[in-house]
């Protein structure tokens, strides 16, 4: 528990009288502080204010899939004990806004019961991610809700609304958004740049954030890590002028850390003083760093005068504002939401909604002949599980602590109230060294030993082990100095822990083979392991030691024999939410690791009545189960239920009808870059990738069939699609159906989506034979584009394709629609032109630039650039005139409708523009001797348009940039400018 200095409350004020106004009350506050206490408050941890007699409330925690509450970060004592639903990825693939609402309220009752434990903690989480999830390899994969907009803003609005209820004053807990924006790369997501252009910007990435403010209410949203188009995401202010001016979002803190980051990994500024200035103005309120730095850099911005008592005044309201509405600063208790008690954790509710969410969250990937679910007649000593995943349940980062986990195979055997043969398919390896045995000894430590311990070896792919000894259920690891035993020593190989979890899960090894047959093992950062006199460490790159490592139970063949004989198999795979995709560490592969392939092949040759069951919060890319197994099934990990709720589905006692957030493609050869942010020219997601896929968007199966019957599509005032039509089960199980609706343009003027999805409905329990009807009011609005000429959304005047089905690749029903609407225009280039704003590009990113405009530079220095911009209209152009900049020297070739116009080669340090003749010698010299000291500059250059094609209609400028050459705007001109400063005679 952390130690709090007690001081004495002061309730006789008006910040604590719930009759004003929260501006009012806000108002005495930021008028009875100091300067100096202001600028101790603009940390996300807040302190107490003695002098007022205010207690502080800091900001944070976690809750991605219910409260994060295992305290082993925060100071805050034993663990508490919180419901655990199927991670994010898992609750959106139930595709059922209304549940997850309710997990959403029992998250934010339960935060309620904690903050009670630990008051001035956790009442405002930071949850959910909405980050669009345009790439399976992105570490932090189960965070987030899929791939597509709708159904990310959709569902992850109703988990805000859950978490803060619907009182038109008080919030039960407050909703942060995390990250703002175009965070989807681990690797290097402290320092590198998310180029999204306007289309990608408006259409895609904004657009969970939007839903999620205007419709879902988020109270608040962290910035990202990442630059976005140049600018840092802590220092956006596209976080001032479009979240809380446009969206009405009440506050922003930044990422953890994320203000040191600016100076160590961005090297943006020199000093953190600079950052907290320019964060502050952005509109990010609070600094989620150490508190004693956000306010000494807060002091130095201050005292350097580029940070004013307004600038924090403002912030501080923001803070707040929330922290009114969440009732923590009520003289009386008059929120709604704070009448909980410790029954209110773990209830039975709770644990009622976990299950049917971990039950709706299972998607039914394939099931051939009816394979599933399995024959009522089977018995237990029918079956065999097997696989790593089998008796397995993996901690997340974000995840709590549970008060109970089940596994399938604890879930099987309770159901069918007897054993099941289970063989998990890993070896077990002793290792030995210098001709003896290695072993765990009472300390923990691994050292010589004449019997060596035996490990159950698993292999996690890329060359990620992790080794667990058989005679103390303990993990091997290098011990970390700060956070293991009373005094270890930094980098001991020892086996402590029960779970392969921390930050940096010092539970990895790599196994590196050596040419005599021996390994040398390597921890997590690839240091070797040596040893000394100590024993066996593992911190610092030196030379390893060469350990022999034996199989003595070779786990496949075990797993092989287990299956022989049995009437069915269940084979258990998947992932680790720790190992190899997690917070900072991205995938480098969509395929199972080589091991559980290698089980696979062996155990459906040797019982083809093999079943997969995948646990992963990740697409993988299955070829050999689609062509060797049956039937599929999946779901994602870190619920309570995740076990019992599988066995339901598997046994038949549940039909499983959870559908695919995310497309899951054949081959990683499928994917552009993944630093590569253009979903639209990427070919990204369901919305634009044509090629051929596994699973579609929205796919899954269920244990019966359904019919799409009476379609009907009308439009509404202009505004509404209303659509209905009957589903009926046309099979002999009871099951639900999600019924989704999408759209797609028959003809546009630019690339649109191959269809999109609108809306959809979870339609529960329909009985055989029974028919349901079902009615959708759907905005026209959905198809809006962002027009680059006009640069607003709109809808496209013309005719679409609006059908129903069970995913984006089934057209059950389908129709088209006129629908009126918005042309796109013609670009008025007198007009400043943003660069960004083109139709087409290759080999371009986007930075920051000039006059608030962003700049587009050349990417591949060694290759062409091209920017395209259409319909243009040139009527009495003279001139084009483009800002460019070049510190190294490049160029620019203007090219109207095909036709050079002509270029610009150089730099825009040395280059001068002149009226006057040759310059003499000794000017010569001076031009020479003045570049020294010069630095590059935005510069217009101008190219004639004289000569260029003479059409009736729109042109299009094609710009072909090379080397060193970016451009923030373009725009045309009657005349040659007369306005640029010539070069003339002193007087």
């Amino acid at each position: 528990m952390t130690e709090k200095k007690e001081f004495q409350v002061n309730k006789n004020t008006p910040f604590w009288d719930a009759s004003l106004t929260d501006q009012e009350r806000i108002d005495w506050l930021l008028k009875e502080m100091t300067v100096e206490e202001k600028l101790g408050y603009l940390a996300s941890s807040s302190p107490d204010l003695p002098r007022l007699g205010i207690p502080g409330v800091s900001v944070g925690g976690e809750a991605a899939h219910g409260v994060e509450g295992r305290n082993d970060q925060n100071g805050l004592g034993k663990p508490d004990v919180t419901t655990s639903f199927p991670q994010p990825i898992g609750m959106s693939a139930s595709w059922d806004p209304e549940l997850i609402r309710q997990a959403g309220e029992v998250t934010g009752t339960e935060a309620r019961v904690v903050w009670h434990r630990h008051e001035g903690h956790g009442l405002s989480r930071w949850a959910p991610t909405v980050d669009l999830e345009r790439d399976p390899r992105w570490g932090r994969n189960e965070e987030g809700y899929g791939e597509d907009p709708v159904l990310t803003g959709k569902m992850a609005g109703a988990y805000i609304r859950g978490m803060q209820g619907d009182d038109p004053k008080y919030l039960r807990c407050a909703a942060t958004l995390k990250h703002f924006y175009g965070n989807n790369t681990e690797v290097g997501r402290g320092w590198k740049n998310s180029s999204i252009d306007p289309r990608n910007k408006y259409e895609l990435y904004l657009e969970p954030f939007r839903r999620c403010i205007e419709d879902g209410g988020a109270e608040g949203i962290m910035t990202a890590y990442n630059k976005i188009n140049g600018t840092i995401g802590i220092l956006n202010p596209e976080v001032t002028d479009i979240l809380k001016k446009q969206y009405g979002l009440r506050h922003v803190v930044s990422d953890g850390g994320a203000m040191g980051l600016v100076v160590n990994l961005h090297h943006y500024f020199g000093q953190h003083a600079e950052t907290i200035a320019t964060a502050l103005k952005a509109g990010v309120d609070a600094m989620s760093d150490d508190p004693r730095m956000v306010e000494q850099a807060a002091r130095e911005a201050y005292e350097l005068g580029i940070l004013k008592e307004e600038d924090m005044d403002r912030s501080i309201r923001c803070m707040m504002e929330t922290k009114l509405r969440l009732g923590v600063y009520d003289r009386e208790n008059l929120n709604p939401y704070d009448r909980v008690t410790e029954d209110d954790i773990d209830s039975p509710k709770a644990r009622e909604i976990c299950k049917e969410l971990s039950r709706e969250s299972i998607v039914l990937l394939k099931n051939e002949n009816g394979a599933l679910p399995l024959d009522k007649a089977l018995k237990a000593e029918d079956i065999a599980i097997v696989g790593p995943l089998g008796d397995a349940w993996y901690q997340d980062w974000y995840g709590g602590t549970a008060p109970y986990r089940t596994t399938f195979l604890q879930g099987m055997e309770v159901l069918k109230q007897e054993n099941i043969t289970f063989a998990d398919g890993l070896d077990r390896v002793v290792f030995r060294c210098d001709g003896k045995g290695l072993a765990v000894a009472e300390d923990g430590t691994l050292q010589m030993a004449d019997e060596p311990d035996v490990f159950i070896k698993e292999y996690w792919g890329e060359g990620s082990y992790t080794f667990k000894s058989v005679r103390t259920g303990k993990y091997l690891g290098a011990r970390l100095s700060e956070s293991q035993g009373e005094k270890p020593k930094m980098g001991q190989i020892a086996a402590d822990r029960e779970e392969a979890f921390d930050w940096f899960v010092m539970e990895i090894f790599h196994v590196e083979p050596q040419e005599d047959g021996s390994v040398v093992l390597t921890n997590r950062f690839h240091y070797p392991v040596y040893r000394d006199a100590e024993g066996f460490f593992s911190f610092e790159q030196t030379e390893g030691i060469p350990i022999t490592m034996e199989v003595v139970e070779n786990g496949i063949e075990k797993a092989v024999a287990a299956v022989r004989g049995k009437k069915q198999v269940l084979l258990a795979l998947g992932c680790n939410s720790v190992i190899n995709a997690k917070e900072e560490i991205d995938r480098n592969t969509l395929e199972l690791p080589e091991e559980q392939e290698m089980l696979l092949d062996r155990i459906a040759e040797a019982n083809p009545n093999t079943v997969l069951v995948l646990f992963t919060n990740y697409p993988y890319t299955l070829q050999k189960a689609m062509e060797k197994l049956p039937a599929i099934i999946m779901s994602a990990t870190g619920s309570q239920d995740m076990g019992s709720a599988m066995a339901e589905a598997v046994l038949g006692i549940y039909a499983p009808a959870g559908r695919l957030n995310m497309t899951w493609y054949e081959s990683i050869d499928q994917l552009p870059d993944i630093d590569d942010y253009d979903i639209i020219k990427g070919k990204r997601t369901y919305r634009y990738f044509d090629g051929k896929v596994l699973y579609p968007f929205g796919y899954g199966l269920t244990y019966t069939t359904f019919a799409y019957e009476n379609y009907k599509v009308s439009l509404k005032d202009d505004r509404l699609l209303q659509i209905s039509l009957d589903v009926r089960n046309t099979g002999d199980t009871a099951s639900d159906e999600v019924v989704q609706i999408y759209g797609s343009a028959l003809e546009s003027c630019v690339k649109k989506p191959i269809c999109q999805l609108l809306d959809f409905v979870r339609v529960k329990n329909i009985a055989p034979g029974e028919t349901r009807h079902v009615a959708l009011e759907i905005p026209v609005e959905e198809l809006r584009f962002y027009d680059v000429i006009s640069r607003r959304l709109i809808v496209e005047e013309g005719t679409y394709e609006i059908y129903a089905g069970a995913s984006c690749k089934d057209k059950a029903v389908s129709t088209e629609i006129f629908i009126p609407g918005g042309k796109r225009g013609v670009r008025d280039l007198s007009a400043f032109t943003a660069a960004d704003h083109y139709d087409d590009y290759e080999n371009m990113y986007l930075t920051e630039g000039h006059f608030n405009f962003k700049a587009v530079r050349v990417q591949d220095e060694t290759k062409d650039g091209v920017l395209v911009y259409r319909d243009c209209d040139l009527s009495d152009a003279a001139v084009l005139a483009l800002h460019v900049k070049s510190e190294r020297g490049g160029s620019v070739e203007a090219f109207v409708d095909g036709v050079s116009m002509g270029s610009f080669t150089g730099d825009t340090r040395t280059c001068e523009f002149r009226s006057a003749p040759k310059l003499d010698r000794y000017a010569e010299k001076e031009v020479k001797e003045r570049n020294r000291y010069r630095e590059p500059v935005y510069e217009d250059i101008e190219i004639s348009l004289a000569d260029r094609p003479q059409t009736d209609g729109a042109s299009e400028i094609r710009l072909v940039l090379k080397g060193d050459m970016r451009i923030c705007y373009l725009r045309v001109l009657k005349n040659k400018s007369t306005g640029k400063i010539q070069m003339g005679v002193a007087n």
